[in-house]
């Protein structure tokens, strides 16, 4: 009997890992049976402005996020690498800006999604850029566009990431998906990714505001 009803509760707890990868989460961010996986980083080029993290945990649905490894830009591909989101692998792409774009080259590191959550969308701006700027793609294929999230209290925005569109929708697999930037959490207790993001440039906060 007792040995039945440890299978049970295995049972019972590998359909509750299933059910938390499917389903969309609160405030609080993402927590799986074990432990938070999914959890707001400090900035990788700046500070962390307390207000932000509420809408960063919202950003993200694990049900969006993209399994199957894609394509990348040869030059400014870093490394690909895998995370566990609640027992899933899922890719994390390491790329640089390259130098004709930025002389900063600062590297990334970012996770794929089909689309933001409904918190999400109503919160981020796109930023247009140059046309032909925005072709010079991390994503061959796609063109590439800022996203930024303004925080709940006062005037800072934060660049979360960067939305690709398809430069011909019948020839990719996506119309569109997201990049957002993450940090991964290598400890082996409670591997995972966190989702960041840093101060927007003035630039960016003026095509909002403006």
């Amino acid at each position: 009997a007792l040995c039945l009803l440890r299978s049970c509760f295995m049972n019972f707890m590998r359909c509750l890992a299933l059910a938390s990868f499917i389903m969309p989460f609160a405030v609080q961010g993402y927590v799986s049976v074990e432990e938070r996986e999914v959890d707001v980083i400090t900035n990788p080029h700046g500070e962390l402005q307390t207000s932000c993290k509420p809408l960063l945990n919202n950003l993200l649905e694990p049900r969006h996020l993209i399994i199957k490894p894609m394509a990348t830009q040869a030059d400014t591909f870093q490394e690909l690498t895998y995370a566990k989101v609640f027992t899933f692998p899922v890719p994390i792409y390491k790329m640089k800006q390259p130098e004709r774009l930025s002389s900063a080259e600062l590297q990334f590191q970012m996770a794929l999604v089909k689309d933001l959550s409904r918190v999400g969308a109503s919160v981020i701006h796109e930023i247009a850029v140059d046309a032909e700027k925005s072709t010079d793609s991390w994503f061959p294929g796609y063109s590439w566009t800022p996203i930024v999230m303004k925080c709940i209290e006062g005037a800072e925005y934060r660049h979360v990431g960067w939305k690709f569109t398809a430069n011909n929708a019948e020839t990719q697999e996506l119309a569109h998906f997201y990049a957002l930037i993450v940090e991964v959490n290598k400890r082996e207790r409670a591997p995972g990714i966190y989702i960041g993001g840093f101060r927007a440039p003035g630039w960016m906060a003026q095509a909002i505001t403006s």
